[in-house]
């Protein structure tokens, strides 16, 4: 995969947190920042996502109970015939 070199700055604690982490898990510092990044857009991603899903499942919700409102008629005289 290409990769380009992207300058950015951080305040001197984070760098500092950065640089202690990356030890800990024994990468460099920009693997640490590239699993950072990834993980950010996947959690944005699935974030949206499941917005899309609320909205969805929300609107499908109205869509059944003007269903259920149009068929109770239906459904009440249908009932009649039971035991």
């Amino acid at each position: 995969m290409p990769v380009e070199h992207v300058n950015i700055t951080l305040p001197n604690q984070l760098r500092a947190a950065l640089d202690r982490e990356a030890e800990r898990e024994k990468i460099g510092r920009s693997t640490l920042i590239q699993k950072a990044v990834q993980l950010y857009l996947d959690l944005v991603r699935r974030k949206r996502f499941i917005q899309t899903l609320r909205e969805g499942y929300s609107e499908m919700a109205g869509e059944a109970r003007l269903l259920s409102k149009e068929f109770s008629r239906l459904d009440e005289e249908s009932l009649k015939y039971v035991d």
